[in-house]
């Protein structure tokens, strides 16, 4: 029988486990959180929720098989070691944990200002400050904040704080307040529709601090292999899906701009030094004497996010060492594969899927059954390893119980 390990349940984890049991291989799914359903839980914010229902059944469908063993609340390099796993001869090991660890900001130092903040935990925080049971972080969103990044989870970190930034002014004002009907129906809209002129709130408004041009933002795929005129379209896509975007939520948007120091005034943070650019074959290239001030009064990064770092697991600076990224093949480590997130640095499901796809269309053929010593070793870890977080073994039993 061949069985194989995979860490993390989330997106591409469970699309390789739905390929790999389609084919009759055990799959052992390891997971750091109760449920195995990763930034879909977090990473998206609470208005997605159509979409994230449908995923959440997705995701339930693939772990609850009869040859898929779930394993909740273990994060790999805290309660196993990357060796406790390695030492046993699995067919495969495919690491899908995704990318949790925000991408530091170029000036790590804005790390010491409290009017700063990463996009995972304000994410985290907009999707659960209205809980009774939250004990995570405290946001003050305030008006003129700055947002550096580029891309669709940089325009919802824009969208979570003008819509924060209206709720302050109106939630009392407005019978059953939500901002998730807000977000659906747009902010404008939802104002008209109580009777309300978003001008007269006195909002200036979030600005999404881009590097690029508008047209090299990652809204829209543009795939490889394309004629210049498709090129054309594609770039002309991302412009028109920002500008609705826009039109909506009412943020504003410097391109071709970059910070380039802290703009700090008597010990507080106030904005960003910043340079304008302009593109050169596709490239930022700094326009000289464009230096200026970009004020603001919170912060917030969104560059992206990483894997975290693993004892024993080689790493190529800051991300994974994988030396085939179609495959998802670390380097040094045999029968280990990377996909996802924590490969392709995409966050985005539809990429997600596409590379466990990939990885589990080129692995499959290679995977060499294991011995019978190796599955009982393998029924007892997991036993272990369930038994060490209360876990029985009944999926649906333990989603209730959240």
């Amino acid at each position: 029988m061949k069985a194989v390990l995979i860490i993390g349940g989330a997106v591409s984890g469970s699309t390789a486990a739905q390929k790999l049991t389609a084919e009759g291989i055990r799959c052992v799914v390891i997971d750091q959180n109760h449920m195995p359903y990763g930034k879909i839980e977090d990473g998206l914010p609470r208005w997605h929720d159509k979409q994230r229902t449908k995923e959440y059944l997705k995701i339930d469908d693939i772990m609850s098989h009869e040859l898929v063993d779930f394993v909740p609340l273990t994060r790999l390099g805290k309660d196993l070691s990357f060796k406790d796993i390695y030492d046993i001869d699995w067919s495969c090991i495919y690491f899908a944990n995704g990318a949790w660890k925000d991408r530091a900001f170029p000036f790590t130092e804005i790390e010491n200002f409290s009017n700063f903040y990463y996009q995972n935990p304000f994410v985290y925080w907009f999707n659960h400050y209205h809980e009774s049971s939250y004990k995570g972080i405290s946001v003050d969103v305030k008006d003129d904040a700055l947002v550096v990044g580029g891309g669709l989870a940089s325009i919802d970190v824009c969208k979570i704080i003008q819509l924060e930034l209206v709720r302050q002014k109106v939630e009392s004002r407005i019978k059953d307040f939500d901002i998730v009907t807000m977000e659906h129906k747009g902010i404008s809209k939802y104002l008209e529709m109580n009777d309300i002129d978003y001008d007269s709130l006195g909002i200036n408004g979030a600005t999404l601090v881009y590097r690029r041009d508008v047209e090299n933002m990652p809204l829209t795929t543009i795939p490889d292999n394309v004629d210049s005129e498709m090129v054309a379209k594609r770039k002309l896509a991302r412009r028109k899906v920002l500008q609705n975007m826009q039109d909506k939520y009412l943020f504003k948007v410097a391109e071709c701009t970059q910070p380039t120091g802290l703009h700090i005034v008597d010990d507080n943070l106030e904005g960003l030094k910043i340079i304008k650019n302009e593109i050169k074959d596709g490239k930022p290239v700094a326009l000289e004497g464009s230096e200026d001030i970009l004020k603001g009064s919170i912060i917030i990064s969104s560059i992206g996010s990483l894997p975290e770092p693993i004892e024993g697991v080689p790493m190529d600076g800051s991300t994974y060492n994988i030396v085939d990224q179609e495959s998802g093949k670390f380097d040094e480590l045999d029968k280990v594969h990377g996909m996802g997130n924590a490969v392709t640095g995409k966050g985005n499901i539809k990429a997600s899927r596409v590379s466990a796809k990939t990885v589990g269309d080129l692995t499959i053929d290679l995977l060499q059954d294991v011995s019978s010593d190796t599955i009982n070793m393998i029924d007892n870890k997991v036993k272990e390893w369930q038994e060490k977080v209360s876990y029985d073994g009944n999926y649906f039993e333990w989603k209730a119980k959240k």
